[in-house]
This record gives C-alpha cells, sequence and structure tokens, in this order.
C-alpha cells in the first residue's frame, strides 16, 4: 500500500484534502462584495441578508411574506434559506412562506399566516373573513374553514370542517383567500347570537358586499338539517319578511322550468284541498293524476315543529284523497335535475 505523503503542519492528509484546505482559505480572506443599500463592505450573511430586504421590500402587499418560490428567483438556494434561518434573519411561516424577522408581527399578520396554513384548500372564514371585509368587530379567535381531512386548528385559530365548501364559495381579497361575504355570514351563524347576526347582515348588505337575496339564496343551497346555524340564519332571514316569500316563489318557479322543458303536464300552483277539516294549499298539483309535488327548503322545514306539523299534513292528505306526493329539495332543482325528472316520470305521463 503506497504511503500517503505529508506536508509540515499537515498529518496524514491527502493531497486533494489540502488542496480543498488551500482553496477554502483563499476564499476567506477575499474582500466582500458592497451592500447595494447601505453601500458597506458586507460579511459572508450580508449578501443573502440584502437580497432578503429586496425580496421582502417587494412583497410590502403581503405585509412581507414571501414564498419560496420567489426567493429562489432572486437567487436563494435551499442552503441559503437555512442558513438565514439558523442566523434567525428569516422565520418559517407556513409551508413554502417565509417572513423577515425585523418586521413586526400584527393582526393582519397573523390572519395572513393563519390563512397560508389553510392554503391551498382551506380559506379564511365566518366572523374572521366578515372582519377582513371590514364587517363587524375584531374577532380574538381567527376561524378557517377547510376540508374534514384538515386537522383541528389550536391556539387562536378554530378550524371549521365543511364538505361543501366550492369554488363559489370563496375569493381572493386583500391577498388572502376568503369566504364570500354571504357564505361568511352563513358560516358565522354558527356563532353569533340572533341580534348580532342580523347586525352583520345589515352591515354586509349596507356596504355592497352582498345582498340579503344572495345571502338567502346561498342559504337555501347550503342548509341541511343538523347543520349548526340554521335555526339561527333561518330565525334572521324570517325577520326580513321580503326574503323568504320571494325565495320560496323562485325554487317553486325553477320546477315549473323542469316540468316544462321535460314536457311533463302543467301544474296548478298553490292547489286547495280539504283535509279532516283543515285547508292546505299544495305547491303543485295535478289533479287528474292524483298528484302533487312540494318544494322543500330549510327555511320552512328546518325545526322539529315545524317538520311534525309538516308530516302531519301529509299524512292526512293522502289520508283524505289517495294522491301520491313527490318531494324535491333545492339542492334537487339546482344540482339534480335529472334525478327531478326521473322521479316525477314516475307519476306523470309526457304531453
Amino acid at each position: 500500500m503506497r504511503e500517503i505523503p505529508t506536508r509540515v503542519g499537515i498529518s496524514r492528509t491527502s493531497w486533494s484534502q489540502a488542496a480543498r484546505q488551500r482553496r477554502r482559505s483563499v476564499r476567506s480572506h477575499l474582500p466582500f462584495p458592497r451592500s447595494p443599500t447601505s453601500g458597506r463592505t458586507m460579511t459572508a450573511i450580508e449578501p443573502l441578508a440584502d437580497r432578503l430586504h429586496l425580496a421582502t421590500r417587494s412583497s410590502r402587499h403581503r405585509s412581507g411574506f414571501v414564498s419560496s418560490d420567489e426567493l429562489a428567483r432572486r437567487g436563494f438556494s435551499r442552503s441559503g434559506i437555512t442558513r438565514l434561518i439558523d442566523r434567525q434573519l428569516v422565520e418559517r411561516v407556513a409551508p413554502g412562506w417565509y417572513r423577515s424577522t425585523s418586521l413586526p408581527w400584527g393582526y393582519d399578520d397573523r390572519v395572513r399566516q393563519a390563512a397560508l396554513v389553510a392554503a391551498p384548500d382551506g380559506a379564511l372564514a365566518a366572523r374572521s373573513a366578515l372582519h377582513w371585509f371590514g364587517v363587524g368587530p375584531k374577532p380574538v379567535v381567527i376561524c378557517l374553514i377547510g376540508p374534514r381531512s384538515r386537522r383541528p386548528a389550536v391556539g387562536d385559530r378554530r378550524f371549521i370542517h365543511s364538505s361543501d365548501l366550492s369554488a363559489v364559495d370563496t375569493q381572493e381579497h386583500r391577498s388572502v383567500l376568503v369566504t364570500t361575504p354571504a357564505r361568511s355570514l352563513i358560516d358565522a351563524a354558527r356563532m353569533t347570537t340572533l341580534d348580532e347576526l342580523n347586525r352583520l347582515v345589515s352591515e354586509a348588505v349596507a356596504k355592497g358586499l352582498t345582498s340579503e337575496a344572495e345571502v338567502a339564496q346561498r342559504f337555501l343551497e347550503l342548509a341541511r338539517r343538523g347543520r349548526p346555524g340554521v335555526q339561527s340564519m333561518r330565525k334572521a332571514l324570517s325577520t326580513r319578511t321580503d326574503l323568504v316569500g320571494p325565495h320560496a316563489t323562485t325554487f317553486e318557479q325553477d320546477l315549473e322550468r323542469i316540468i316544462a322543458r321535460n314536457g311533463f303536464p302543467k301544474p296548478t300552483r298553490q292547489h286547495r284541498v280539504v283535509c279532516q277539516g283543515y285547508s292546505y294549499k299544495l305547491d303543485h298539483a295535478w289533479p287528474e293524476h292524483r298528484v302533487w309535488s312540494e318544494c322543500d327548503s330549510m327555511v320552512a322545514h328546518s325545526s322539529p315543529e315545524q317538520l311534525a306539523s309538516d308530516l302531519e299534513r301529509q299524512n292526512r292528505i293522502i289520508a283524505e284523497t289517495a294522491w301520491r306526493p313527490v318531494r324535491f329539495t333545492y339542492r334537487d332543482v339546482h344540482d339534480r335535475p335529472e334525478y327531478v325528472r326521473d322521479q316525477l316520470a314516475c307519476f306523470l305521463p309526457t304531453v
């Protein structure tokens, strides 16, 4: 085995290792460039810090939050970002997002961080989203919404697990993904009193962020028995008498369009029947076929008392007239028109 030659001061070190040591020694004595911002000679870490300053300055609209992609475009490698974190010049605030430690933290910064943590399938929601739009007081707890697969939030955050959050329910506002004002009001119903909810609805409408019609429309689409906040929102809408009636009529008109489009006989609207001394109105009726249909919305059928009364009404009509009921929800009419068509075809001929 050939003996590795040695040099003075280097014990049992190969020539290649010694060469690397010399190169490192030379580099350590090279002068560093001058900072483009301060003009003074920079230390070993300062070139990275100076580029970080430029990156955060260009992201002021996001309160200094910088993505890993943006840092990469400015010449930061993974090892460079790690060095900045080790030197406590930058901190990781969310997966793929960083922020300079020299910037102050405020409530808006906490909200932005929470929204980044919830991304990409979550958003700022409920009272937190409303406050982000300028509606209502600043909530103590930051509320987020997302799929059920997400872990529950901790600390000053609350996470609403939702299976019905769709693209129509979210938008970007002030560089943060939030739920729309209408959806935010519906989700806020689970955590507010009736008086507070009415004030939030009034303020959002007064600021032009949404309309009472839009809130009621989306509520009818989302409402289901057992959903938190349905009772409160139903009461808030029922106090605004111009909402419940028109939207029930719109619901019925949408069903009539499906009936006409598929060639079914034209129904009689609000057909009156008298059963066991009680007088009832049927949404749509075909007396010649002994069939009637009902448009069931959670606004009118959400409480236990309303459900019991509705079933009692149906039983009396069936017992007295032997008519057959066909019942549809708002979601059936708007999301499953083929199902509505198929059910009607079981009872009605086409013309």
